[in-house]
């Protein structure tokens, strides 16, 4: 009786999420990336990777994959069926971010009301913004703030990995 239930079991029978228009976008990132960016210290080369999980209603970005500052992201629809985020930092905070407009090819998200950030007082990530180029490249924008202001912008040019 176990084995003929098993599957039935380990799927739930959860069919797979179909989510709003930017979250059906955020999805066909799932796979590798790298990606160039400047910290101030010349060029650098980053991973980074997408992931579909819970039957495909979250997709989890991993940032600087390998690395002592590995950060992670997921993105879902919230309960109005809008793009948002979670920022889990390597400034020890979780920024919460909302989608703001999206368009064919650019997508913008800022910091959401429900974000649980001192925007006063932490330095994190107040907004980000992802231009598409295709399936296999995109450019990132990800703004932090620091005392209140706007600090930097950091641009992360982003090709697939075959």
């Amino acid at each position: 009786l176990f084995a003929t239930t098993s599957p039935l079991f380990a799927d739930g029978g959860h069919k797979n999420y179909v989510g709003s228009k930017a979250f059906e976008r955020m999805k066909k990132l799932a796979g590798n990336w790298e990606g160039s960016t400047d910290f101030g210290q010349g060029p650098q080369t980053m991973k980074a990777s997408y992931k579909l999980t819970s039957a495909g209603s979250a997709l989890i970005e991993t940032f600087h994959e390998g690395t002592p500052h590995e950060m992670v992201s997921v993105y879902h629809d919230n309960k109005n069926r809008k793009l948002t985020m979670t920022h889990y930092c390597a400034e020890h905070n979780q920024p919460k971010l909302v989608l703001q407009g999206m368009d064919n090819s650019l997508m913008t998200m800022d910091l959401s009301p429900e974000s649980e950030i001192d925007v006063a007082r932490e330095s994190h990530i107040h907004s980000s913004a992802i231009q598409f180029e295709g399936d296999d490249k995109m450019t990132q924008m990800w703004t932090s703030f620091k005392d209140g202001k706007k600090d930097k912008v950091v641009k992360i040019a982003f090709n697939r990995m075959k």
